[in-house]
């Protein structure tokens, strides 16, 4: 398979500086981690949130922070994909053979954001226990925590990849990420409640980041909700994919070269 070819030269070609990986992905993780400390000790301070303690947003955060780190992984081009249509490095890749977004999903993937993908499969590890001291059925919380955070680096993205195609027309691409990555990334480390309505909406529609932990782990926690919440979370992702190919596919063909 191409794909695999494609990805087999970028490890191959990334794991030649193997103490850079080590470093680059150790200080990731541990950025992160102190991400985490920090909201530990506002949720000490302060009980809970919205009626969620510490375990239970942990949950959040976990499958939140595992999620972008998995989409900034495998699609770190698409995030920085502003760079191919200004300085018209877009241009070479319709001229090959292959898809565009298959070679931007080739190249040099960012191993260290395997340190962001540890640190918050520790956070749900570490949450889960937490949980289990006070009572709380463990068993569809681990079933459904893989299924929530493959969804949700889909659902990150989807959403990156309708910011890309974006660029097509703006020509710009960083500005629009800190509203459709970034925000939402640290929006969904909290329940969704606390936010005002408008913002509600936009988590539920353009930026569909509730789906993938919030609305499940109101069912799987037993905050309310229907038990049919956990299968939104892949359906969600499914479909924000369909659309974002789809306006990527619209982009495309509306694309001037630079040299046009």
């Amino acid at each position: 398979m191409l794909y695999r070819k494609l990805i087999a030269a970028s490890l191959r070609s990334q794991m030649q500086y193997k103490m850079n990986f080590i470093t680059s992905a150790a200080t990731t993780g541990m950025i992160m981690v102190l991400d985490f400390v920090i909201l530990s000790a506002i949720l000490h301070r302060f009980n809970d949130v919205a009626g969620w303690n510490i375990y239970e947003v942990g949950m959040l955060y976990g499958i939140s922070s595992a999620s972008v780190s998995l989409y900034r992984l495998f699609a770190p081009e698409v995030n920085d994909f502003e760079k191919y249509v200004v300085h018209g490095e877009f241009d070479q890749m319709l001229i090959r053979p292959v898809s565009p977004l298959l070679l931007l999903l080739t190249r040099n993937l960012d191993l260290s954001r395997i340190g962001g993908i540890v640190q918050g499969v520790a956070v749900l590890v570490l949450s889960l226990a937490g949980l289990a001291r006070e009572g709380a059925d463990l068993l569809w919380l681990i079933v459904f925590s893989p299924i929530a955070i493959l969804s949700g680096g889909v659902i990150y993205f989807s959403m990156a990849l309708s910011s890309a195609a974006l660029s097509f027309w703006t020509h710009q691409m960083r500005d629009i990420l800190t509203f459709t990555i970034y925000a939402p990334a640290n929006a969904s480390n909290y329940p969704i409640s606390l936010y005002p309505g408008w913002l509600k909406w936009l988590f539920f529609t353009a930026l569909p980041i509730a789906y993938m932990n919030y609305l499940p782990m109101l069912a799987l926690l037993g905050k309310g909700g229907g038990w049919y919440y956990p299968l939104l979370a892949p359906v969600a992702a499914a479909t924000a994919l369909f659309l974002a190919l789809t306006f990527w596919k619209i982009g495309i063909r509306h694309y001037h070269s630079t040299g046009s």
